[in-house]
């Protein structure tokens, strides 16, 4: 199900969304179910905000069976600090709310027994989101901590394997212990990794237009030294996120990041030495 509107950004339900719902009426826990939902809606709100906040485009929320996501644009070639922020912002509203529940209780608002749950839900889907395993929070962090180290494209493919084996480890462990709820996550968490492997070249180049378009707007600059004879697609490999670059081709001379780009997005360029655009 797909409705536009708040704010510009689409809110999207998965159908099985209403399957969980139908079934918690039919077991009688509706109310908890429902509170889930509205926990999970809140953190994804905390990650819209802060994403605005920084300037980026949310373009959608997606409400899960399980859990939420929030698609952005401009997500590929920021500076990786504004993709932990943001990634962090939904977890911290967590925090907040565990924060509520417990004055709630205090002041009598609350029963200690709904309290707890409030509390419990808010630390369990504050944790759950933090595992290291992409598209959660903890998986993006981990993606954004390897791109101050390394180019993005090998930070991407890095986190996207291990994201991959852990998702992997989560359902052959769940599988071996039949804990069905865990099984059906680690599934949907390693389908859309495999999926994530497969586009891959296609969010490679959206990573290269997003630093084309925005490279009047990047403040630093970092310098590489590349061989003559290195194509422009390989250079392009050693693209990082948040940065300029200026590469000194040896013994030739030196290659604006922006020449690099054009070459290769719209001369079609991609075998050609290096060497030969200075």
């Amino acid at each position: 199900m797909s409705k536009d509107g708040w704010f510009g950004i689409r809110i999207r339900i998965h159908l099985l969304f209403w399957a969980v719902i139908g079934l918690s009426v039919m077991t009688g826990h509706f109310l908890e179910v429902l509170s889930l939902f509205v926990i999970v809606l809140i953190h994804e709100i905390g990650h819209v905000a802060m994403a605005r906040e920084l300037g980026w485009r949310v373009t959608e929320v997606q409400l899960l069976p399980f859990g939420g996501v929030a698609t952005m644009e401009e997500a590929y070639a920021t500076d990786p600090l504004d993709e932990i922020v943001i990634a962090l912002a939904g977890p911290f509203l967590n925090v907040v709310m565990m924060a509520v529940s417990y004055v709630c209780w205090y002041v009598g608002a609350w029963t200690e027994e709904w309290a707890r749950f409030f509390l419990v839900s808010n630390v369990t889907i504050a944790l759950f989101n933090l595992l290291p395993i992409w598209p959660l929070d903890g998986g993006r962090i981990v993606q954004a901590v390897m791109c101050w180290f390394m180019p993005y494209r090998k930070a991407a493919l890095l986190s996207m394997t291990g994201s991959t084996l852990l998702a992997g480890l989560m359902v052959g462990l769940s599988g071996l212990e039949l804990k069905i709820n865990v099984l059906v996550i680690g599934l949907y968490l390693l389908a859309v990794n495999i999926q994530a492997f497969l586009r891959f070249p296609y969010q490679f180049f959206r990573f290269l237009m997003e630093k084309y378009v925005r490279h009047a707007e990047e403040n630093s600059i970092h310098a590489v030294s590349v061989h003559p004879s290195e194509s422009v697609l390989e250079v392009s490999h050693k693209l990082r996120r948040g940065c300029s670059h200026l590469f000194y081709v040896q013994g030739t001379g030196l290659l604006a990041e922006e020449q690099l780009l054009h070459a290769l997005l719209f001369e079609q360029r991609h075998d050609e030495a290096v060497g030969r655009l200075v």
